[in-house]
């Protein structure tokens, strides 16, 4: 692993465009390990933009995408998946008629081993293929507090459960970076809190360093180690949490005068 502060993830003057909108314009962030780095700006911004080409949905028409010092830009989704970069979108992408923990166990799809012959005759090593992924989908439902809930249908649970499997999903994967957009999006501020208290779990605990785009300031002034403010494509700024707060440029693009927290918009 990647020692704190060393970037493990880094966009290198992206430029993304859509017809006549420039989505990104230049834009350069090296993400660091060890750290939960927020990307923060009005609506349109080219916050979500970046986010899906770092994780392949996107192919930016300028620049590089580098992971660990190697150059993804050509890696389809699926296969930046299997390096090491975790996804989490805006919507619920669970299966909802499937219980918690079979949805966390899809999330080990990536990393199966085998054909069509080991799994019809379920050779020792299928069988302890999938021992192995049923006792780690085990620690993630512990890690989420799902213990009560691993066997229910996932949509019978509430929004904020379903958000957690939906983390738990992507935790299965075993990321060396987790990408999250708009995690909190629809949350009650208990099920917010709870969130950003796996937030930094997951930093803290596993060493997973997280990269996210949040609207809810609190949120991201509370858990942050950085962050970076996105306007019109370009970034305007980035710094520790203090340092945005304090930004002229910032609060006059986007936090607002006197705003330290809440929704912006």
């Amino acid at each position: 692993m990647a020692a704190t502060g060393a970037a493990i993830l880094e966009a290198r003057d992206l430029g993304l465009r859509f017809g006549a909108v420039e989505a990104l314009k230049d834009v350069s962030v090296r993400f660091a390990a060890g750290h939960v780095h927020a990307m923060i700006g009005p609506n349109g911004a080219g916050k979500s933009s970046l986010l899906n080409c770092l994780s392949g949905f996107y192919h930016p028409w300028t620049g590089a995408i580098m992971f660990e010092g190697r150059d993804i830009s050509a890696l389809r989704p699926p296969d930046r998946a299997r390096i090491g970069i975790g996804r989490t979108f805006q919507g619920i992408q669970t299966y909802p008629s499937m219980t918690a923990r079979e949805n966390i166990l899809t999330g080990f799809h990536a990393m199966m081993k085998g054909g069509v012959f080991s799994g019809l005759f379920r050779t020792p090593a299928t069988v302890r293929q999938e021992e192995a992924f049923t006792a780690r989908a085990e620690e993630i439902i512990d890690f989420l507090e799902l213990e009560e809930d691993r066997h229910r249908v996932v949509g019978d649970m509430s929004y904020g459960l379903r958000k957690r499997v939906d983390l738990g999903r992507a935790l299965a994967l075993q990321p060396k970076v987790l990408v999250m957009d708009e995690p909190m999006a629809g949350m009650s501020p208990e099920e917010k809190g709870d969130l950003a208290r796996f937030t930094l779990d997951i930093r803290d605990r596993y060493g997973i360093p997280v990269i996210l785009v949040e609207h809810d300031m609190d949120v991201v002034m509370d858990i942050s180690d950085r962050v970076t403010v996105l306007e019109f494509g370009r970034v305007i700024a980035e710094g520790t949490p203090d340092q945005i707060r304090g930004n002229d440029r910032v609060i006059a693009a986007y936090l607002g005068d006197g705003a330290t927290g809440g929704e912006a918009a």
